[in-house]
């Protein structure tokens, strides 16, 4: 650890913010994609659940800006998602072109059940700090991202509905691929 840098090496990668929040960012996706596995969804599948439980129906556009996919990966995670009946469309109030999102009976289950296991995952995640820390700490990294990519990626409807709803708090990063769950793996809702 205290070995001198080699010459032309200014500092370690892991003296950088962006590293440490990287290796943090990479470490709970592959944590919240094995609750995902467990419970038959994928990990950009969990997020869209989590956001709809926020209790806003949404479009797939606002869905991929905030589950962190593209438009075309969040009209896939939309489409297998009703397919399993885990959620259901309904036309937008006013445009008739739009559909929304929302949770069904029987996705508030299988979140409900990968919920509980991501917020084991989070307590031991934060388990050695001091409890002004922990309560801190979602604080703190709800204002960088809201520092660098000013808040929820240019959806204000989005931003309004949240913040009206409930305090700050962190999110999930995007994972980089969705893998589809092979058919005879996926757990069917009960």
């Amino acid at each position: 650890m205290n070995e001198p840098l080699p010459p032309r090496a200014t500092s370690l990668a892991t003296d950088e913010l962006y590293y440490i929040l990287n290796r943090l960012s990479r470490s709970m996706n592959r944590a919240a994609d094995d609750i995902a596995w467990r419970h038959g969804i994928t990990l950009a599948e969990f997020n869209v659940l989590l956001v709809l439980a926020e209790g806003v129906p949404l479009s797939s556009a606002q869905l991929a800006r905030r589950a962190f996919v593209t438009p075309q990966s969040s009209h896939q995670v939309v489409s297998t998602l009703v397919s399993r009946s885990l959620i259901e469309t309904v036309d937008h109030p006013t445009d008739g072109r739009v559909k929304l999102a929302r949770l069904t009976d029987a996705g508030w289950k299988v979140l409900d059940g990968a919920r509980a296991e991501l917020r084991v995952m989070q307590a031991r995640a934060v388990a050695d700090l001091t409890a002004a820390d922990g309560e801190r700490l979602p604080v703190v990294l709800e204002a960088l991202a809201e520092t660098l990519q000013g808040g929820w990626f240019g959806d204000a409807e989005a931003a309004e509905a949240a913040a009206a709803r409930r305090p700050l708090r962190g999110t999930l990063a995007r994972t980089p691929d969705i893998r589809p769950l092979p058919t005879a793996d996926r757990k069917k809702p009960t």
